[in-house]
């Protein structure tokens, strides 16, 4: 203390101040370093540098630490020597608890990061592409752990989450091929917005052809005669619906409504091209589907033939894909947002083509030019990943890159690892498996053989795929069971389009649903023991499955599983006298609840 004493006040104050300059200067350079760095945190993925980058970040931080606490005590020591507080004091408190939190926990981050690093080269791409079997390994073989992956299959069953398929493709070697019941094996599967990125790839084979001349070109005068009344719509580019930034007031609202109101329209193209604008074209990323029915009108037209048609031609048939269904518009345009559907092994084969950077048997079957353009950052958004052209490209793992619909449809190809995964789903989120992926990839070389785990693991896959017992046994029936089985309840106007619903009760154990809609009727047959009962939709000719249960004397709730559709429907249902009111809610986010009401009459 008598030491201290000696030290002049202005001394103790000029050292203060330089060390709460240096403390800003610091963390300043800290923030600037962590954030702009890639971020390394993911086993095996460090980018180039990245590692050392954020170990100077984080000796910064403890500098800047280091020097906030000097600042404090010499400002301290000025003030015992009879010198008022300095000014910057009252941020020297509230900063250095921030400082030595974020350089304790970031510091113990970096620890792992050496020891995380897979130091085993990739092996070099064989020349490996798929006929129409891909060829197969156990998942020790490709540097993947079985252990994790059967880890992952008892979270699943567990969670009870709605997953239809899981493929793994590492080193053009497949070596996780799941499929979950009631969802099959050579069944086509809805991809939803996942045939966003198939359209804009299209796009990109139609610019190499010369068909669309650029991606500057303006949009509007390739697809209406007439001017815009919004002169700000004559600056829309292609480039802009590429990366969703039209300024169209379009996906703002929840449950893409504009997306619906295009689908019930008689012209889908037309009701996009009016849809008002909100902003100028480029100003932010808005998620507007629409505006992706839109590229599929630009292909259609400046080509020449139908979208689904240039698939078939230019992309499907080089990789032999065929067993494809693509919805089209009242005028006959492929529906450009969502609705394609492919065969979850095909799907592996679109992302094994863009893994190959477009190549395919030594076949150049999109520009590779393309394939960088469209899989690396365009826009930014606000949600954790960035955006190219159809694709959502990672902000935390380098290079990774996805093509995502809802519902859990995923196409993720990550190049540092030589990896692809494909995951079909009806109705949940793929982050929540994301954790047991990333620890399964071990290492870029093989691992020591285990057969006990990669046998366990094969054991899972088949019993994924075969149906469950039924969960209850059958209770016997209510009244109101006999009382309304097979009565056609007419449904007042709905934003559904639902005209009529009829409850048929077979037996305890069996019942059959019948939902009218505008323009076909989805026969359901349902299970009401617990267990779902499968049939074939007539008016899709689609597997659809059902289960249901009394849960009330008067209340009945029925859930309608389209499988491969994505979508899967509860509807709550109460009956009093003969008028029927219900809830309807999608699991995989079609639109909000909605409510039903209807009266009964005698159905034939």
């Amino acid at each position: 203390m008598n030491a201290l004493r000696k030290i002049p006040p202005d001394r103790l104050r000029a050292f203060s101040r330089r060390a709460f300059k240096a403390t800003v200067y610091c963390a300043l350079a800290a923030v600037v370093i962590l954030v702009a760095a890639p971020n390394p945190s993911f086993r095996g993925a460090p980018a180039p540098g990245a590692q050392i980058i954020t170990i100077a970040g984080v000796a910064l931080l403890g500098i800047a630490a280091l020097a906030n606490l000097a600042s404090l005590l010499a400002a301290v020591a000025a003030w015992i020597n009879r010198s008022g507080l300095p000014a910057w004091t009252v941020v020297n408190v509230r900063l250095l608890r921030p400082l030595v939190v974020l350089f304790v926990v970031l510091g113990a981050g970096c620890a792992q990061l050496f020891i995380a690093a897979d130091d085993v080269p990739l092996r070099t791409p064989d020349g490996y592409y798929p006929p129409a079997e891909w060829r197969t390994a156990t998942p020790e073989a490709q540097g993947i752990d079985s252990e994790v992956l059967v880890a992952l299959f008892d979270a699943l069953e567990q969670k009870g989450l709605p997953i239809h398929s899981l493929h793994i493709v590492r080193y053009g070697h497949l070596v996780l091929d799941a499929y979950f019941h009631p969802f099959a094996r050579d069944e086509r599967h809805d991809v939803a917005s996942v045939t966003k990125s198939i359209t804009t790839t299209l796009v990109g084979l139609s610019l190499q052809r010369g068909a669309l001349t650029g991606l500057d070109v303006p949009v509007y005068p390739l697809l209406s005669p007439a001017a815009p009344a919004d002169a700000r719509k004559q600056q829309i580019r292609l480039r802009h619906l590429l990366t969703t930034s039209s300024g169209l007031d379009c996906g703002y609202a929840p449950y893409e409504r504009e997306m619906l109101a295009m689908v019930a329209s008689p012209d889908w193209v037309r009701f996009a091209l009016e849809l008002p604008m909100r902003e100028a074209p480029g100003s932010h990323f808005v998620y507007c589907s629409p505006g992706f029915h839109l590229l599929s009108a630009l292909v259609s037209r400046s080509t020449g033939m139908a979208t689904e048609e240039l698939a078939h031609r230019a992309l499907f048939g080089p990789l032999g894909i065929s067993d494809v269904r693509w919805p089209r518009d009242p005028q006959g345009i492929n529906q450009g947002a969502g609705d394609l559907q492919l065969r979850p092994t095909d799907l592996l084969k679109l992302g094994y083509l863009f893994l190959r950077h477009g190549e395919w048997n030594a076949q150049q079957v999109v520009p590779r030019q393309w394939i960088a353009q469209a899989t690396q950052r365009q826009v930014d958004t606000t949600s954790s990943q960035r955006y190219g052209f159809g694709w959502w490209v990672s902000r935390d793992i380098p290079g990774m890159y996805q093509a995502a619909g809802r519902g859990g449809q995923r196409l993720i190809v990550w190049p540092a690892k030589d990896i692809v995964v494909a995951i079909t789903g009806g109705g949940f989120d793929p982050v929540q498996i994301a954790p047991f992926l990333l620890r399964a990839l071990k290492s870029n070389a093989a691992l020591p053989a285990n057969p006990d785990a990669s046998g366990r693991l094969l054991a899972r896959v088949r019993a994924v795929a075969m149906p469950r017992p039924a969960g209850r046994a059958s209770s016997p029936l209510p009244s109101r069971a006999s009382a309304i089985s097979g009565l056609e309840f007419a449904m007042d106007p709905n934003p559904l389009g639902v005209r009529g619903m009829q409850l048929r009760f077979l037996d305890q154990s069996h019942a059959e649903a019948r939902i009218r809609l505008r323009q076909a009727e989805l026969v359901v047959p349902v299970g009401l023991d617990g267990a779902y009962r499968c049939g074939i939709d007539p008016a899709s000719n689609d597997r659809v499955a059902g289960r249901g249960r009394w849960t009330g004397a008067d209340q009945f709730t029925l859930e309608i599983d389209t499988i491969a559709r994505i979508n899967h429907f509860t509807v709550l249902v109460d009956f009093e006298g003969d008028q029927l009111r219900g809830r309807v809610s999608e699991r995989a986010g079609l639109f909000g609840e909605t409510l039903l009401s209807g009266r009964a009459g005698r159905g034939s």
